[in-house]
């Protein structure tokens, strides 16, 4: 039975006397002023990757590791520093849509941390300091962890712009949640340290983990230790467009989910303690 482990924030909910799914009143463009639960979710292993095997056995407790995949230490590695390792800066491509998109409707550089739900637990951590989010897989079991903003989207571009820490290896991630009709399911999309990116879904109902593009290399991706990417997805109705630094790097259609929300996440499977440090967030809203 794959483990799924839902941390609510209960205490912002109630204080501020605002149902679940009710939109909150925007008080400027780069401000969503309602936060929402993060949701923690044991992710399957993909078939599509042949260092681990698919769909393991996964204790009420802990996940169980594959035969071929090494257990994690029982004792976490020391959280990186909060400065990542000095990389130039991805440069703007030809076709990149921050180019024609105008202002965006949304932007969050993380001067505060009012936009996303902070937490540090056993499994993973994400907090704002020195204007950037810094999240942290603490165990490297594959799960897959994320926060969600507040806002409901349909057709959009949304883009995280992050760095990988000091220490990475293999498929050790981070992304971008969205359309998540709840905060316990919805759509995945990834980057990781071995330059891969890979778009998969997450419902939780069935507790199915279905991959829509498997991972694939990409000569865009800035990978290892203190790579600086942008990774964007557009969703407009069913076609999804998916970008790493301004190049196009897919374009399918899937309709699992019409609409919902965003968050990030952060995933670990070769390091424990991976950090990402991501220095914005930012969406247009598209007709």
């Amino acid at each position: 039975m794959k483990q799924i482990i839902l941390v609510v924030l209960l205490g912002a909910l109630l204080v501020g006397c605002v149902p679940r799914q009710a939109n909150p009143t925007d008080d400027s463009q780069n401000i969503i002023a309602t936060l929402v639960a993060a949701t923690l979710t044991a992710a399957p292993y993909s078939n599509d990757q042949p260092d681990q095997p698919a769909d393991p056995a996964v204790s009420s407790n802990t996940p169980e590791p594959a035969a071929d995949t090494p257990t994690p230490t029982p004792t976490l590695t020391p959280t990186p520093t909060l400065t990542p390792t000095a990389t130039t800066s991805p440069t703007l491509s030809s076709d990149d849509p921050v180019l024609s998109l105008g202002v965006p409707t949304f932007k969050d550089n993380f001067d505060t941390g009012a936009n996303f739900y902070l937490y540090d637990e056993a499994q993973s951590s994400y907090q704002v300091d020195d204007n950037k989010m810094i999240v942290v897989a603490k165990k490297a079991n594959n799960y897959e962890t994320w926060t969600l903003a507040w806002g409901e989207l349909k057709n959009f571009y949304l883009e995280v712009s992050g760095t990988f820490g000091p220490e990475c290896g293999g498929k050790d991630r981070y992304g971008l949640i969205f359309r998540a009709p709840d905060t316990t399911e919805g759509y995945l999309i990834s980057i990781s340290c071995d330059g891969s990116y890979r778009l998969s879904t997450w419902e939780s109902e069935d507790e199915e983990y279905t991959t829509i593009k498997k991972w694939t290399a990409s000569q865009h991706i800035n990978s290892g230790p203190g790579g600086a990417n942008r990774l964007g997805i557009k969703a407009k109705d069913s076609k999804l467009t998916g970008y790493i630094n301004g190049h196009q790097v897919f374009e399918l259609d899937n309709n699992t989910f019409a609409k919902g929300r965003f968050g990030v996440l952060v995933a670990a499977s070769d390091t424990p303690g991976f950090t990402a440090y991501l220095s914005q967030v930012v969406y247009w809203k598209l007709p």
